[in-house]
């Protein structure tokens, strides 16, 4: 017997470092947490003459527990994870020529392209090469007048905001309590 509990001991640590890559961190805590707790709730619940119900207990309370904790990685995950795209992605600034000529060639209306060209605060100066070549790559007449016309317009400013740094406190400590008593019949 106490062969099994060495082999046990040692098997499960490794059983639940090496689980399943498809359960979320709240998933695998909460199936790592239960089945330490019932292993621990067992071995309790022995010692009281009440090995079933211990488990039981064990199990819940380390379900629970784990699920917490699993949670709690999941959501710093998803901050952490928010905060890269958000990094990753700037606020686009103003439109060249090339970028207006492939929108054109990829039949995007002129009424989307002046829009475009309006909310980004382009501002174009166009030689005559410059039209040609708009000309040849399929931008329309309203949408080239609308290029020329920005010339006269003071540019908008593009405030971009300083980066944000979020630091999260850590989880609080988690604190599992297990009691057990010894209800005696003795004799007086």
């Amino acid at each position: 017997m106490k062969r099994m509990y060495v082999s046990v001991g040692i098997l499960l640590p490794v059983l639940l470092t090496t689980g399943c890559s498809s359960l979320s961190n709240t998933e695998g805590g909460a199936l790592a947490g239960g089945a330490l707790g019932a292993g621990t709730g067992a071995l309790i619940g022995k010692a009281t003459g009440h090995t079933g119900a211990g488990a039981l207990i064990g199990a819940g309370v380390g379900a629970v527990s784990g699920g917490l904790v699993g949670n709690a990685i999941d959501k710093s995950e998803e901050k952490t994870a928010a905060m890269v795209a958000a990094a990753n992605n700037p606020p686009r600034g103003p439109l060249g020529i090339t970028d207006v000529a492939q929108m054109a060639q990829s039949h995007i209306s002129d009424d989307v392209i002046v829009s475009q060209i309006r909310t980004t605060g382009s501002v174009y100066r166009l030689s005559a090469t410059d039209i040609t070549w708009l000309k040849q790559n399929g931008v329309s007449d309203g949408v080239v007048m609308e290029m020329q016309a920005t010339a006269n317009r003071y540019p908008r400013r593009v405030y971009a905001a300083a980066p944000v740094y979020v630091v999260e406190p850590p989880p609080p400590p988690l604190s599992v309590g297990v009691g057990f008593g010894y209800y005696g019949h003795g004799r007086w």
